[in-house]
Protein backbone atom coordinates (compact mmCIF):
# COMPACT_ATOMS: atom_id res chain seq x y z
CA UNK A 1 0.00 0.00 0.00
CA UNK A 2 0.96 3.63 -0.22
CA UNK A 3 -0.44 6.65 1.56
CA UNK A 4 -1.54 10.02 0.25
CA UNK A 5 -1.45 12.61 3.04
CA UNK A 6 -3.24 15.94 2.88
CA UNK A 7 -3.47 18.40 5.77
CA UNK A 8 -4.62 21.90 6.62
CA UNK A 9 -4.47 24.01 9.79
CA UNK A 10 -6.06 27.40 10.41
CA UNK A 11 -6.48 29.69 13.42
CA UNK A 12 -10.15 30.45 12.69
CA UNK A 13 -12.08 33.67 13.17
CA UNK A 14 -11.95 34.18 16.93
CA UNK A 15 -8.46 33.14 18.03
CA UNK A 16 -5.46 35.46 17.87
CA UNK A 17 -3.04 32.62 17.13
CA UNK A 18 -3.07 28.96 16.16
CA UNK A 19 -2.16 26.56 18.98
CA UNK A 20 -2.59 23.53 16.69
CA UNK A 21 0.26 21.90 14.82
CA UNK A 22 0.29 19.09 12.25
CA UNK A 23 3.08 16.62 11.54
CA UNK A 24 3.44 14.95 8.15
CA UNK A 25 6.49 12.88 9.04
CA UNK A 26 9.41 15.32 8.58
CA UNK A 27 7.11 18.32 7.87
CA UNK A 28 5.82 20.24 10.91
CA UNK A 29 3.50 23.18 10.26
CA UNK A 30 0.56 25.35 11.31
CA UNK A 31 -1.59 27.92 9.47
CA UNK A 32 -0.87 26.22 6.18
CA UNK A 33 -1.89 23.52 3.68
CA UNK A 34 0.36 20.62 2.67
CA UNK A 35 0.14 17.32 0.84
CA UNK A 36 2.66 14.51 0.47
CA UNK A 37 2.72 10.95 -0.81
CA UNK A 38 4.42 7.97 0.81
CA UNK A 39 4.96 4.97 -1.46
CA UNK A 40 5.33 1.28 -0.66
CA UNK A 41 9.07 1.73 -0.21
CA UNK A 42 8.51 3.94 2.85
CA UNK A 43 9.69 1.99 5.89
CA UNK A 44 8.07 4.22 8.47
CA UNK A 45 6.32 7.57 8.68
CA UNK A 46 4.36 9.39 11.37
CA UNK A 47 1.29 11.61 11.02
CA UNK A 48 -0.26 13.55 13.91
CA UNK A 49 -2.35 16.48 15.10
CA UNK A 50 -1.59 18.26 18.38
CA UNK A 51 -4.00 20.81 19.87
CA UNK A 52 -2.19 23.02 22.38
CA UNK A 53 -3.59 24.01 25.76
CA UNK A 54 -2.52 26.99 27.85
CA UNK A 55 -2.59 30.75 28.05
CA UNK A 56 -0.65 33.26 25.95
CA UNK A 57 1.30 31.26 23.35
CA UNK A 58 2.05 28.35 25.66
CA UNK A 59 -0.30 25.93 23.91
CA UNK A 60 1.38 26.65 20.61
CA UNK A 61 4.78 25.90 22.15
CA UNK A 62 3.53 22.63 23.68
CA UNK A 63 2.00 21.26 20.46
CA UNK A 64 5.11 22.18 18.46
CA UNK A 65 7.57 20.67 20.94
CA UNK A 66 5.65 17.40 21.23
CA UNK A 67 5.43 16.89 17.47
CA UNK A 68 9.11 17.78 16.95
CA UNK A 69 10.06 15.18 19.52
CA UNK A 70 7.58 12.64 18.13
CA UNK A 71 9.33 12.71 14.77
CA UNK A 72 12.74 12.33 16.42
CA UNK A 73 11.44 9.43 18.54
CA UNK A 74 9.84 7.49 15.69
CA UNK A 75 12.84 8.04 13.41
CA UNK A 76 15.14 6.20 15.82
CA UNK A 77 12.89 3.16 16.38
CA UNK A 78 14.62 0.04 14.99
CA UNK A 79 13.03 -2.49 12.68
CA UNK A 80 11.64 -5.81 13.86
CA UNK A 81 9.71 -4.58 16.89
CA UNK A 82 6.49 -6.32 17.92
CA UNK A 83 3.26 -4.44 18.55
CA UNK A 84 3.78 -4.74 22.31
CA UNK A 85 7.36 -3.49 22.05
CA UNK A 86 6.27 -0.44 20.04
CA UNK A 87 3.44 0.23 22.50
CA UNK A 88 5.96 0.13 25.35
CA UNK A 89 8.24 2.54 23.48
CA UNK A 90 5.35 4.98 22.97
CA UNK A 91 4.37 4.80 26.65
CA UNK A 92 7.93 5.55 27.75
CA UNK A 93 8.26 8.33 25.20
CA UNK A 94 5.05 10.14 26.18
CA UNK A 95 6.11 10.12 29.83
CA UNK A 96 9.48 11.55 28.84
CA UNK A 97 8.13 14.39 26.68
CA UNK A 98 5.51 15.10 29.36
CA UNK A 99 8.30 15.66 31.89
CA UNK A 100 10.17 17.86 29.40
CA UNK A 101 7.13 20.11 29.03
CA UNK A 102 6.75 20.26 32.80
CA UNK A 103 10.38 21.32 33.08
CA UNK A 104 9.87 24.05 30.46
CA UNK A 105 6.86 25.31 32.44
CA UNK A 106 8.96 25.63 35.58
CA UNK A 107 11.82 27.37 33.80
CA UNK A 108 9.59 29.89 31.96
CA UNK A 109 6.53 31.34 33.78
CA UNK A 110 4.95 32.20 30.41
CA UNK A 111 4.64 28.46 29.74
CA UNK A 112 2.92 27.65 33.02
CA UNK A 113 -0.01 25.25 32.56
CA UNK A 114 0.81 24.38 28.96
CA UNK A 115 -0.05 21.03 27.49
CA UNK A 116 -1.37 19.47 24.31
CA UNK A 117 -3.53 16.72 22.92
CA UNK A 118 -1.85 14.22 20.60
CA UNK A 119 -3.55 11.97 18.06
CA UNK A 120 -1.92 10.26 15.15
CA UNK A 121 -1.04 7.27 13.01
CA UNK A 122 2.33 5.57 12.69
CA UNK A 123 3.20 3.67 9.50
CA UNK A 124 5.80 1.06 10.45
CA UNK A 125 7.09 -1.47 7.91
CA UNK A 126 3.68 -2.06 6.34
CA UNK A 127 1.61 -1.81 9.55
CA UNK A 128 -0.42 1.17 10.76
CA UNK A 129 -0.75 2.00 14.46
CA UNK A 130 -2.99 4.60 16.09
CA UNK A 131 -1.85 6.56 19.17
CA UNK A 132 -3.99 8.98 21.12
CA UNK A 133 -4.06 11.24 24.20
CA UNK A 134 -6.70 13.93 24.75
CA UNK A 135 -9.78 14.88 22.77
CA UNK A 136 -8.51 15.31 19.24
CA UNK A 137 -9.91 12.48 17.15
CA UNK A 138 -9.09 9.86 14.53
CA UNK A 139 -11.84 8.55 12.26
CA UNK A 140 -12.08 5.80 9.67
CA UNK A 141 -13.95 6.87 6.52
CA UNK A 142 -15.24 3.91 4.50
CA UNK A 143 -18.20 3.54 2.15
CA UNK A 144 -19.14 7.19 2.80
CA UNK A 145 -19.46 6.53 6.54
CA UNK A 146 -17.36 7.95 9.39
CA UNK A 147 -16.45 5.80 12.39
CA UNK A 148 -14.53 7.30 15.33
CA UNK A 149 -11.63 5.01 16.28
CA UNK A 150 -10.44 7.01 19.30
CA UNK A 151 -12.09 7.80 22.62
CA UNK A 152 -12.25 11.40 23.86
CA UNK A 153 -10.19 11.60 27.06
CA UNK A 154 -12.50 14.07 28.79
CA UNK A 155 -13.44 14.36 32.44
CA UNK A 156 -17.01 13.40 31.53
CA UNK A 157 -15.75 10.16 29.95
CA UNK A 158 -13.34 9.41 32.79
CA UNK A 159 -15.96 9.87 35.51
CA UNK A 160 -18.96 8.71 33.44
CA UNK A 161 -20.67 11.98 34.39
CA UNK A 162 -22.49 13.45 31.40
CA UNK A 163 -23.22 16.71 33.25
CA UNK A 164 -19.55 17.74 32.98
CA UNK A 165 -18.81 19.97 29.93
CA UNK A 166 -17.24 18.00 27.09
CA UNK A 167 -14.27 20.36 26.78
CA UNK A 168 -12.84 19.45 30.21
CA UNK A 169 -9.84 17.33 29.20
CA UNK A 170 -8.72 14.58 31.57
CA UNK A 171 -5.56 13.54 29.74
CA UNK A 172 -2.97 15.66 27.93
CA UNK A 173 0.77 15.76 27.34
CA UNK A 174 2.26 18.30 29.73
CA UNK A 175 -0.96 18.81 31.66
CA UNK A 176 -1.85 16.97 34.86
CA UNK A 177 0.39 14.50 36.68
CA UNK A 178 0.77 11.44 34.47
CA UNK A 179 -0.47 11.16 30.89
CA UNK A 180 -1.61 7.91 29.31
CA UNK A 181 -1.74 6.94 25.67
CA UNK A 182 -4.06 4.65 23.76
CA UNK A 183 -2.18 2.55 21.20
CA UNK A 184 -3.77 0.15 18.70
CA UNK A 185 -2.77 -1.83 15.62
CA UNK A 186 -5.43 -1.04 13.01
CA UNK A 187 -3.69 -2.80 10.10
CA UNK A 188 -6.09 -5.80 10.12
CA UNK A 189 -9.19 -3.61 9.71
CA UNK A 190 -7.87 -1.37 6.90
CA UNK A 191 -8.71 -1.82 3.24
CA UNK A 192 -7.47 -0.12 0.10
CA UNK A 193 -9.68 2.91 -0.48
CA UNK A 194 -10.09 3.67 3.22
CA UNK A 195 -9.34 7.11 4.59
CA UNK A 196 -8.18 8.08 8.07
CA UNK A 197 -9.09 11.56 9.25
CA UNK A 198 -7.25 13.07 12.24
CA UNK A 199 -8.56 16.38 13.52
CA UNK A 200 -8.67 18.84 16.40
CA UNK A 201 -11.95 19.66 18.14
CA UNK A 202 -12.13 22.92 16.21
CA UNK A 203 -13.56 20.76 13.43
CA UNK A 204 -15.81 18.37 15.33
CA UNK A 205 -17.31 21.11 17.50
CA UNK A 206 -18.49 22.89 14.35
CA UNK A 207 -19.57 20.14 11.93
CA UNK A 208 -21.64 17.01 12.41
CA UNK A 209 -20.53 13.60 11.16
CA UNK A 210 -23.17 13.63 8.40
CA UNK A 211 -21.83 16.93 7.07
CA UNK A 212 -18.28 15.59 7.13
CA UNK A 213 -19.28 12.37 5.37
CA UNK A 214 -20.74 14.29 2.44
CA UNK A 215 -17.63 16.45 2.06
CA UNK A 216 -15.13 13.63 2.55
CA UNK A 217 -16.83 11.76 -0.28
CA UNK A 218 -15.39 14.48 -2.54
CA UNK A 219 -11.98 14.29 -0.85
CA UNK A 220 -11.57 18.05 -0.40
CA UNK A 221 -10.43 19.24 3.03
CA UNK A 222 -10.19 22.85 1.84
CA UNK A 223 -13.95 22.87 1.37
CA UNK A 224 -14.36 21.34 4.83
CA UNK A 225 -12.42 24.26 6.30
CA UNK A 226 -14.54 26.66 4.24
CA UNK A 227 -17.65 25.14 5.82
CA UNK A 228 -16.13 25.58 9.29
CA UNK A 229 -15.68 29.28 8.48
CA UNK A 230 -19.29 29.55 7.36
CA UNK A 231 -20.32 28.12 10.74
CA UNK A 232 -18.22 30.73 12.59
CA UNK A 233 -14.77 29.05 13.02
CA UNK A 234 -14.75 29.59 16.78
CA UNK A 235 -11.52 27.66 17.40
CA UNK A 236 -8.31 26.61 15.68
CA UNK A 237 -9.06 23.87 13.16
CA UNK A 238 -6.69 21.19 11.92
CA UNK A 239 -7.54 18.36 9.54
CA UNK A 240 -5.21 15.58 8.38
CA UNK A 241 -6.51 13.11 5.80
CA UNK A 242 -4.67 9.88 4.99
CA UNK A 243 -5.84 7.94 1.94
CA UNK A 244 -4.86 4.27 1.86
CA UNK A 245 -4.15 3.30 -1.74
CA UNK A 246 -3.35 -0.18 -2.98
CA UNK A 247 0.14 -0.40 -4.47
Amino acid sequence: MFIKAEAISDKGLRRSNNEDHILLDDELFTDNYLQKQFDSGTLHAVFAVADGIGGHRAGEIASKEVLKDLFRFTEQLPSGLTVEEIRSEFINWIRSIHENLKKMSVENPAYEGMGTTLTGAYFYYGNIYVFHAGDSRLYLFRNNTLKQLTTDHTLAWLTNDTTIPSNYIANSVGGGKTPFIDFHDITPVLNAGDKLMICSDGLTDMLKDKDLEQMLAHNDIKNILKEVYEKGARDNTSILLLSIIES
